[in-house]
């Protein structure tokens, strides 16, 4: 097995699980997943281990693409992306879900709504991808402290959205 498909296997789960929690279309994620898992084998050799680590490049790249994927959707739909978080709260439940899981992920989206888009995005690097804060400092081009302060405020917002 190759050093690529040795990290792929490693951490596709991961970036797939932080497109998904970005777009919210199952579809789309394994979209921007494939197309970010191609530039960064296409690249892969000029990846260089001494200016950060395999995870913030790959991390990088998936938060590339999926900027792009939204200044398109844009440009396309021409409208914000709290409509897009209210259609996934509006959709159906699947059979195995409780009323009580419902109403969770329905709160849970309304407060992730409530936050600036940075503060999303910190969420969903931390949450959704497992990243540290060095990590999500490092890809984000902000002090390890800043992500932290960010990710505190953001969360105590939205604690105090679905306590409400």
């Amino acid at each position: 097995m190759s050093p690529f498909e040795t990290l792929y296997l490693t951490y596709f789960k991961r970036v797939y699980a932080y497109l998904l929690s970005r777009v919210h279309n199952q579809a789309v994620a394994e979209d921007l997943a494939a197309a970010a898992w191609q530039k960064a084998y296409t690249h892969f050799g000029t990846f260089d281990g001494q200016k950060g680590s395999f995870v913030q490049w790959i991390f990088t790249i998936a938060r590339n693409e999926t900027n792009m994927y939204w200044r398109l959707y844009w440009v396309k739909h021409v409208f914000s992306l709290g409509e897009t978080q209210n259609e996934v709260a509006a959709h159906e439940p699947t059979p195995a879900q409780t009323l009580e899981e419902q109403q969770f992920r329905t709160d849970l989206l309304t407060a992730l709504k409530d936050l600036s888009s940075k503060e999303r995005d910190l969420v969903a690097l931390k949450f959704y991808s497992g990243l540290n804060n060095r990590q999500i400092a490092a890809l984000v081009r902000l002090s390890e402290s800043n992500v932290g302060t960010i990710l505190h405020r953001a969360l105590q917002k939205m604690r105090g959205k679905m306590e409400k």
